[in-house]
């Protein structure tokens, strides 16, 4: 416990074996739940514990599946997505939930084979929240669909449809709009994005966003001013406490610095001036994918 995190970051990927790791974090139970910080010891973050409990996740999800070099790094997107959709985490529409799930049934059991697969051969498979039989009959019918596909081509399949969804790879905060009115803001690979009852509202790009600050409750996004614009540029949101605020502010320098900058800025350098010191340590997209490609490809063989 007095280790900084990032050893224990270390064994976990060494127990892996994921040689794409820069996507993948250890969360802890909070309120809310919040990453583990590599930099700093793991008694000076947890205040649960001990024991500690730690969850493996995805924590940047990748904007294509086509970009992960690895079979196996697509495999555990596919298992954080596939649980994102069963805990109402990832939310799609019965259509989509039934297409997303078919993909998953070719990944486990492979081709539809009639003398095999029976009426009600999914009852023991749950994908979706309150899942009934008409939903399970749905999926069956599209996993006939998925002939000759194998477990990689179905899970592949599956995280292109679903890097789709709105709700894809969106790290949500609550709070309230100055009409007071419950919103959620979403930060994502491309920029922050605020949803209504699990609706897009509206999406403030990173290329827009000059500046982030925050003020005890309140969470301030600077807009970047355009020759014809004639609404305010600096917008405000109402957060639960600072210490949500600050986890919000947190979370945007950590995605904006892992997807649009080619290396972590340094330390007297400051894209987004966020009220605190924070600075994201680890690697960004660029270098995880440029390294990939220096990387010989190993075909490996692991079991699902």
């Amino acid at each position: 416990k007095r280790g900084k995190a990032q050893q224990l970051l270390d064994k976990v990927f060494e127990h892996l074996e994921l040689v794409e790791k820069d996507y993948f974090g250890l969360q802890y139970v909070d309120i809310p739940q919040r990453w583990l910080d590599p930099l700093k010891t793991i008694k000076k973050q947890c205040r649960i514990g001990p024991p500690f409990v730690f969850y493996f996740r995805v924590k940047f999800y990748v904007s294509d599946p086509s970009k992960l070099s690895e079979e196996y790094t697509r495999y555990h997107f596919f298992l954080q997505v596939k649980k994102d959709i069963l805990t109402g985490k990832l939310v799609c529409v019965p259509s989509q939930a039934a297409l997303l799930s078919s993909y998953a049934v070719q990944s486990e059991l492979g081709d539809y084979n009639p003398d095999e697969h029976k009426e009600g051969y999914l009852m023991g498979y749950v994908f979706v929240p309150n899942q009934t039989e008409d939903f399970e009959r749905q999926v069956a019918e599209k996993h006939k669909q998925h002939r000759g596909q194998t477990p990689a081509d179905a899970e592949y399949n599956f995280l292109d449809k679903a890097k789709r969804l709105e709700m894809y790879g969106v790290d949500l905060h609550n709070a309230r709009d100055q009409s007071n009115i419950e919103i959620q803001l979403g930060v994502t690979s491309a920029g922050l994005v605020v949803f209504q009852n699990n609706v897009k509202m509206n999406t403030f790009s990173w290329a827009k966003i000059v500046k982030i600050s925050f003020k005890r409750k309140q969470f301030f996004i600077q807009l970047r001013r355009e020759a014809n614009d004639t609404v305010e540029n600096l917008i405000g949101f109402n957060m639960v406490s600072y210490r949500s605020c600050k986890n919000l502010g947190k979370s945007c320098v950590e995605h904006h610095t892992f997807f649009r900058l080619h290396i972590p800025n340094p330390a007297t350098k400051k894209i987004f001036s966020i009220g605190s010191k924070f600075r994201y340590s680890g690697r960004t997209e660029y270098q995880t994918l440029e390294e990939g490609k220096r990387r010989m490809k190993i075909d490996r063989t692991f079991s699902r």
